[in-house]
């Protein structure tokens, strides 16, 4: 007490301050926009697949270095008490944000043959592209259960018309046999024949914008659409086969990506997704012959 004069002694804890948790937290956001505007300008058509991949290598390295600099400063923040933690956090909370798409894409990545098509197996898979190393396993090349129905391939073809719609799929084209048409008689008149009728030429341009998926009843339909992903939109092209025989109609589709050699089961998912809203569709009227009948 003498050697202080009287004075209490006083003093403070001076802390230490993680200095890298700030410049984290701007990388972390930073890595978090461009990832977002690299999808925006792909979705809107200005960038190819091929340049995006560069933006995602970007973002996911960013990202990672921010996680790592976050971590260790949060681990800091716990042990010595360095001031900062909670910009770290925010750092942190960023940077997981930014790495969780790839993340999901790694699980969809294990789950998935590395493969860029799928097909029913009522298709021919001789075309489909597929990687080296799975075209020795057949049944890694995304084979789906086609379907049969109790019913005609015009009115299966009429409620596919309403699932495309449905799916926002865009229909390229549409090829169906010819209808079976009766012969026209001239009730015992000899020398009558079929005058052609001129067609104006405002039908003409109103045939050109009509709807591809217009179709006479017949008993066979190709149907070419394209469909695109939920988040990067990539194409897909779409082939649907739609075939009666007897009582019965067959459906199976075909499902190749254009700009992925590896699509992580979306064709798949494509596929599904369709024969699952067409059983839905049509479960109210017709009856789906099960697979234990198909195989008698």
């Amino acid at each position: 007490m003498a050697a202080t004069g009287g004075m209490k002694a006083r003093g403070h804890y001076i802390r230490k301050r993680l200095r890298l948790a700030a410049p984290a937290r701007r990388l972390a956001a930073f890595a978090l926009l461009f990832l977002a505007a690299g999808i925006l300008v792909l979705r809107l058509g200005a960038i190819e697949f091929e340049a995006l991949k560069g933006v995602l290598v970007v973002a996911f390295a960013l990202a990672a270095l921010s996680f790592l600099i976050a971590g260790l400063g949060l681990v800091r923040a716990w042990s010595r008490g360095y001031e900062g933690g909670g910009v770290a956090v925010g750092a942190l909370a960023l940077s997981i944000l930014t790495l969780a798409p790839f993340a999901f894409a790694g699980v969809l990545a294990y789950d998935n043959p590395q493969v860029s098509a799928a097909v029913s197996d009522g298709m021919e898979a001789t075309d489909i592209a597929a990687e080296p190393a799975t075209a020795a396993g057949g049944a890694e090349t995304g084979l789906v259960s086609g379907r049969r129905f109790q019913a005609t391939a015009a009115q299966v073809f009429g409620v596919s018309r309403l699932v495309l719609d449905d799916l926002g799929w865009n229909v390229a084209g549409v090829a169906a046999n010819a209808p079976v048409e009766e012969e026209d008689g001239d009730l015992g008149t000899s020398g009558t024949i079929g005058i052609p009728v001129p067609t104006p030429r405002e039908s003409i341009d109103q045939d050109a914008g009509e709807d591809p998926m217009d179709q006479p009843d017949s008993s066979d339909y190709a149907i070419e659409a394209v469909a695109t992903g939920p988040i990067l939109a990539l194409p897909s092209d779409v082939s649907i086969r739609i075939v009666e025989d007897g009582p019965e109609t067959f459906v199976d589709l075909r499902s190749v990506s254009r700009d992925v050699a590896w699509d992580l089961g979306q064709n798949r998912r494509f596929i599904e997704d369709f024969l699952t809203r067409l059983d839905t569709a049509m479960a109210g009227a017709l009856t789906v012959v099960p697979p234990a009948a198909a195989e008698n």
